[in-house]
């Protein structure tokens, strides 16, 4: 729909409101003048005389007005980032090294920062629990294969021993990559977080 199909005094409205609108986010600015611009065209015929267009102009209100209740108030955005934010991210993801303390603290942090979502502070707290330090002691558990020593008896009382694996070549092929996953989860969740917090 274009303007030209529009009553004049509808026209000027919308370009009062794409003024007023210019601090929103531009997806949301264009949905808006589209919304209000449909409902323009249907509420205000183009040959309708001026004082029919001003009533109908009136029910809608100040284009001023609209986009205040678009806009939210300063204390219902979260915070940004700060030095609460920067520590919760570092603590969950190497606090776990502090005999888990560390990690505790960074979810103490987490959920009483208002940068982040309740789903943000979900994830921060479920993808692996522990953060690294726990990935690196599911890592030992997993990459300490269990050997078997052979000890064969020589001649003259030498014996002769060899070491084998326990498990066959499939087993730490998939727990490196279930290390791999375990030590990439809990950085891409501190990436996540510091991303949602800016």
């Amino acid at each position: 729909m274009t303007t030209d199909t529009l009553h004049p005094l509808a026209a000027e409205y919308l370009q009062r409101l794409r003024r007023a609108g210019r601090g929103l986010p531009p997806g949301r600015l264009r949905e808006l003048i589209a919304e209000i611009e449909g409902h323009l065209s249907e509420a205000i015929d183009p040959s309708a005389s001026d004082a029919q267009a001003l009533t109908a102009l009136d029910k809608l209100g100040e284009p001023e007005g609209i986009i205040a209740a678009e806009t939210p108030d300063l204390d219902e955005l979260p915070a940004r980032r700060g030095t609460k934010e920067w520590a919760a991210v570092i603590l969950l993801l190497l606090g776990g090294f502090i005999l888990g303390f560390g990690w505790i603290a960074g979810l103490i942090l987490l959920w009483n920062s208002r940068a982040w979502t309740i789903r943000d502070k979900w994830i921060g707290t479920l993808v692996i629990p522990g953060g690294l330090a726990t990935s690196v002691l599911i890592g030992r558990i997993l990459l300490g294969t269990p050997t078997k020593r052979l000890c064969h008896g020589i001649l003259g009382g030498l014996e002769h021993c060899t070491t084998s694996a326990g498990q066959s070549i499939v087993a730490p092929v998939l727990g490196v990559a279930l290390l791999a996953l375990l030590v990439l989860a809990p950085i891409a969740t501190s990436v996540y977080l510091t991303r949602r917090a800016a």
